[in-house]
């Protein structure tokens, strides 16, 4: 007679737990690089939504702006366009006369961890220099929250602030006179901000 060849229950448990230490060890990895990606593909996502808005502002010949929103879910924005000539407004959106040119674009499905502004326990240095960053809300436009672009080049001086939660944070910086934008980057441990290669 023959041996008989197989798989014990035993042989089958010890692979099953090897398996199970090796994903243990992988998936901490995995969340770090997602996180990572997804921080970029944000910082991606509002520059060209920034870029986008001053484009249309020039070939358009109108006001443009980029709309933040804290709503149920979050944060959103949204692009709109003036059409009453005082410039884009919540409340020439809320009555119809300015125009939304995008649907809502939702910050948690670009980067499922991403939070605006500094959080609470951090010590983030100021991208110009001087001291540190407050914690707490970190969109720098104002209170109406929209950075605006003119058919002249000129855009509302803003600093868009993003974090995921762990160590790192974003910075998307808009100069007010020709708009020129600009995307840096902080990480725990880093005694200054770094340009952001996208």
């Amino acid at each position: 007679m023959g041996k008989e060849r197989g798989v014990s229950a035993l042989d089958l448990l010890v692979t099953v737990a090897l398996l199970g230490i090796v994903a243990a060890m992988v998936a901490p990895n995995f969340r770090t690089v997602r996180r990572q990606g997804d921080m970029e593909r944000l910082a991606r996502q509002v520059r060209q939504a920034v870029l986008d808005c001053r484009v249309r502002a020039i070939t358009g010949g109108r006001n443009v702006g980029l709309v933040f929103t804290l709503g149920r879910g979050g944060w959103y924005y949204v692009m709109a366009e003036d059409w009453d000539g005082d410039g884009v407004s919540r409340r020439g959106l809320e009555r119809g006369v300015d125009q939304t040119l995008s649907p809502k674009v939702w910050l948690k499905f670009l980067c499922s961890d991403a939070g605006v502004g500094v959080p609470a326990g951090w010590r983030v240095p100021d991208p110009s220099g001087s001291g540190w960053l407050p914690p707490g809300d970190g969109l720098r436009i104002g209170s109406a929250k929209i950075v605006s672009f003119s058919p002249t080049l000129g855009a509302t001086p803003s600093t868009l602030y993003f974090h995921d939660a762990t160590s790192r944070m974003v910075a998307v910086r808009i100069h007010g006179g020709m708009g020129r934008v600009r995307v840096l980057e902080w990480r725990r441990g880093w005694t200054q901000w770094r340009e952001m290669p996208l």
